[in-house]
């Protein structure tokens, strides 16, 4: 376990920030001209137990990935699967955003294209860059931000 530990140090991660900024560029359509139909303007968490594991998740992969480098990783190959389903899923958010902003907000699109996508593409890049503890905090994620949009979107 220990031995597990010692391949990982603290630093700043380029490929763990960019894939936050990646994530995030949907929003800043979205601040300076929400579309007409907007059901996400409102989006809360159902209860405290999604809403905990939402923020916890999101909050703790991004951070994990901009801060843990794992050692063995000097320069991730790109020419990786886990990289090409990481940007893959990257796409998808990508277009179901516009779609988003043509006013298609069925609930399917919301969770499977704008919530469950987001955490499945951390866990990609998690992999992809060998960080195993950003690999627990994206399924933690994924529980609580699909989990919370299912009931508000479905039930």
């Amino acid at each position: 376990m220990i031995n597990h530990l010692r391949q990982y140090k603290i630093g700043f991660s380029i490929y763990g920030f960019i894939a936050f900024v990646l994530q995030e560029l949907p929003y800043l359509p979205w601040l300076l001209c929400p579309p007409q139909n907007n059901p996400l303007a409102n989006n809360v968490p159902i209860n405290a137990f999604f809403g905990i594991l939402e923020k916890f998740g999101g909050i703790t992969t991004v951070g994990l990935l901009s801060i843990i480098i794992n050692k063995s990783v000097i320069r991730p190959i790109f020419k990786n699967k886990l990289f090409y389903i990481s940007v893959l899923c990257l796409f998808t958010y990508y277009i179901c955003w516009i779609f988003y902003f043509f006013g298609f907000t069925n609930p399917w699109l919301i969770i499977m294209g704008l919530s469950a996508v987001v955490p499945i593409y951390y866990l990609f890049m998690a992999l992809w860059l060998k960080n195993y503890f950003a690999v627990f905090t994206s399924i933690i994620f994924f529980i609580g931000h699909t989990g919370s949009n299912m009931i508000n979107y479905l039930l």
